[in-house]
């Protein structure tokens, strides 16, 4: 019970009045919230699956990767300790993803993932839910992560974030810095351009710090569209607004996007990064209209 109060008041805070989602956003998630039964043994799905969350969560930050640490100092291994911790993390969301299918909290199907495998490469992926990192992150054996300060910070995934070596946003230029040192040496970075989770009323304007960076590593950038059906975990959305039947997750990869074609002689990275960013907006946007969210 201690995991899921932790879990949950990360749920709340994150979804909480606190954060502005517009008269739109605020009058369809009372909409839901109002018009939706309460379904009790959906939701109790949805607390187990937060709780086992955070244990899983928990075992991974407070003992195998200090294990793992201990273990790298006894005998040398090609691989770094953040590598080996996101390696780690991989499987344990693998397992907790498996446990979701199983258990009927959330359904996952993957359809393209070994295009996400094959780095250096920048995935640029929307935000629809709560759980899309966890999702993307059972898929992906290494990822390296922009992380804001409310989830970094958070008691049941710090130690995680810290052992992984994943990027703090609010570290700005230096966060970009680090971001294109790792791509040049062949790893991969996962980058929601939206900033946050998308609103019900649709997707935020990207932000163009994707394709600056790709521009600046010289890799590939691979577009992954998520979407859950019905609805759930959105932003906004209460605790206990749970469909009648167990949502699906689908994770569609997308054809990649060569930075370098975006390049117009005579003109800076900035312009290119704008034009990057418009495209990838579109891109998004059409599966958004088509139903694909």
């Amino acid at each position: 019970m201690i995991v899921l109060r932790g879990q949950v008041a990360t749920f709340i805070q994150e979804n909480g009045i606190r954060e502005e989602i517009g008269e739109t956003g605020r009058a369809r998630g009372a909409r839901a919230a109002t018009g939706t039964p309460f379904r009790p043994y959906r939701v109790a799905l949805r607390a187990l699956g937060f709780a086992s969350f955070g244990v899983v969560s928990l075992t991974l930050g407070l003992v195998v990767l200090p294990l793992q640490r201990l273990a790298g100092r006894w005998r040398q291994r090609g691989e770094s300790a953040e590598i080996r911790a996101q390696r780690a993390i991989h499987r344990g969301m693998r397992l907790w993803v498996r446990f979701g299918n199983l258990s009927g909290f959330a359904k996952v199907s993957v359809h393209g993932v070994d295009a996400l495998r094959s780095g250096p490469v920048v995935i640029v992926a929307n935000h629809p839910s709560l759980i899309d990192t966890p999702i993307l992150l059972s898929v992906l054996p290494q990822a390296d992560l922009i992380v804001n300060t409310a989830w970094g910070d958070n008691p049941f995934l710090r130690h995680c974030v810290d052992g992984a070596g994943y990027l703090r946003a609010e570290r700005g230029a230096v966060m970009v810095r680090h971001a294109i040192e790792r791509l040049r040496a062949g790893r991969t970075l996962l980058v929601y351009p939206e900033g946050s989770r998308t609103p019900p009323e649709g997707l935020r304007a990207f932000e163009r710090g994707a394709a600056q960076i790709a521009l600046l590593a010289g890799c590939q950038i691979v577009p992954v569209v998520i979407c859950a059906d019905p609805r759930a975990l959105m932003k906004g959305q209460p605790f206990a607004d749970v469909p009648e039947q167990c949502p699906e997750w689908r994770v569609e990869v997308g054809p990649p996007i060569h930075p370098a074609d975006y390049l117009r002689r005579g003109e800076g990275s900035s312009a290119a990064a704008r034009r990057i960013t418009a495209a990838l907006q579109e891109y998004f946007e059409k599966r958004w209209e088509r139903g694909i969210r």
